[in-house]
């Protein structure tokens, strides 16, 4: 880093402290603009001194610095260009963005552009064109459930250049074919009353500032969610989570082939049977029909929206699994007490499974790796739902030998004041893990507690039942960390 911009890094850490004191604002209201030239010398000042009247500036919902000024080198020549995005009070649906470039120690604007929209929903900077400087990328939103629309610039002999202008519902940019240039993938939903939703997915490339259209293809569903990560420990890819039918989704795991994007998790239904024991798995890729939407044949459909997340910390993306326990196999959708497992891909043809979770109706607790395949999880039954118990016990699939290992009981403060007097007339071992936030409803459930087995519970095991049962066995401090993070009741 240059001393120019260092001198500019101090200046915007400056300027973010000084537009801190005070009362707390919403973050497009934190900044006022004055009369032009009251300039303080930080870049807030520098920036105000350009603005319009009665002008604020607003902070970008996707970007990488999450501010309203920003500093980027847009033309390459060793210098960071100023950007402030704002808006005024003349109208709630225009987004500007000014553009301040420095010559000589004094600043002086390059342009002001306007788009339309409620919010600024995209800010990136990166070479798209592939001439070895920064581009810049602004998507403007009306708003939750509206259209959006993409404006690509470059900035080339002071002059700054529209080079693209593209409506999208999500935005994937980067180097998405692992060829060494950045692209950018455009999913847009179609909707008629004739056919069921489908998602459009295009990925562009600009080099040297043409558009060229590298593929369109076709995904079953509405896109929740979309994002190129690192999805093995060898191989990024695009992963996309989808909304199909009344309340279900699955999840695509799409890498770069032969021209076009191939669907990992494309499976037959012999696997995701194999989901159940909790294994790794060999994946089958189909073949592919030619008229075939991606996501139609794909393992990961779900009953429910799950979103593909870093479940163990280790900086590549899982996929998750919703699995009927045994037994619940029949039971509605609604009904059935479905076990979260994640599973990562190798890379090439195989998922490794990582953990697994019981995270619904208020519970949240994550299933040691050793129970795996040798626990069962229990229910009242297939109503009512939800329920206010669950019990993870011990099965011998060979010997059917089963014995309790963990109860887990939602109740409301009311009901744990009775509860917990009978624990301890019984002399049973207990812990308050978490309350829930159930403020605005005073009969539902309020606290999740832990009940460990009874004495005496695994009387009837015998030899390597129980020996195996022991070892499975858990304290209540390994219960407590095993403890998610709190879900309301009904997720």
């Amino acid at each position: 880093m240059n001393k120019y911009q260092s001198g500019l890094t101090g200046l915007l850490f400056l300027s973010l402290i000084t537009s801190g004191c005070g009362a707390m604002k919403a973050p497009s209201d934190l900044l006022q603009a004055p009369s032009q030239g009251n300039a303080d010398g930080t870049l807030t000042g520098i920036v105000k001194s350009f603005l319009p009247a009665n002008s604020h500036l607003t902070v970008p919902v996707q970007s990488e610095s999450g501010s309203a000024i920003q500093l980027q080198d847009l033309d390459k020549d060793g210098e960071d260009e100023l950007l402030a995005f704002y808006k005024t009070d003349k109208t709630d649906y225009e987004i500007n963005t000014l553009l301040l470039s420095q010559q000589g120690g004094q600043w002086s604007k390059v342009a002001t552009l306007t788009g339309v929209g409620s919010e600024l929903d995209y800010v990136k900077f990166t070479d798209v064109t592939a001439d070895g400087a920064a581009d810049l990328l602004l998507g403007y939103s009306g708003g939750e459930g509206l259209s959006r629309e993409l404006y690509v610039y470059s900035l080339n002999g002071g002059s700054l250049t529209e080079i693209l202008k593209q409506p999208y519902d999500q935005l994937v940019v980067g180097d998405l074919t692992q060829e060494g240039t950045t692209e950018i993938a455009v999913l847009q939903g179609t909707y008629t009353a004739d056919t069921q939703p489908e998602t459009h997915l295009q990925l562009l490339r600009l080099k040297g500032g043409k558009l060229q259209k590298v593929s369109d293809q076709k995904l079953d569903g509405n896109v929740i969610t979309a994002s190129f990560t690192k999805a093995s420990p060898v191989r990024s890819a695009l992963v996309i989570d989808a909304a199909i039918g009344a309340h279900s989704s699955y999840t695509s795991l799409l890498t770069w082939e032969n021209g076009k994007f191939i669907d990992i998790l494309a499976a037959d239904d012999y696997q995701r049977a194999a989901l159940a024991s909790s294994k790794d798995l060999v994946l089958k890729p189909l073949a592919p029909s030619p008229d075939a939407l991606l996501g139609s044949n794909n393992i990961a459909i779900k009953d429910y929206p799950l979103a593909s997340s870093d479940v163990n910390g280790d900086g590549i993306t899982e996929i998750g699994f919703l699995v009927p326990p045994t037994g619940t196999e029949s039971f509605a959708p609604l009904a059935t007490p479905f076990i979260t497992k994640y599973y990562q891909w190798d890379g090439q043809s195989g998922l490794k499974f990582v953990q697994e979770q019981f995270d619904r109706w208020g519970f949240n607790f994550h299933i040691p790796q050793a129970w795996a395949g040798k626990t069962l999880l229990e229910v009242p039954g297939e109503s009512p739902a939800p329920w206010e118990n669950i019990r993870f016990s011990y099965k011998n699939a060979e010997s059917s030998a089963k014995a309790p290992l963990l109860e887990l009981r939602l109740l409301t403060k009311q009901e744990w004041v009775t509860a917990e007097a009978k624990l301890k007339a019984e002399n049973r071992e207990y812990k308050l893990l978490y309350e829930l936030d159930n403020t605005n409803d005073d009969t539902a459930p309020t606290v999740l507690v832990a009940v460990m087995p009874a004495s005496g519970a695994a009387a009837k095991l015998q030899g390597a039942d129980l020996q195996e049962y022991n070892q499975l066995k858990l304290t209540l401090d390994e219960v407590v960390q095993l403890a998610g993070t709190p879900q309301k009741p009904g997720q």
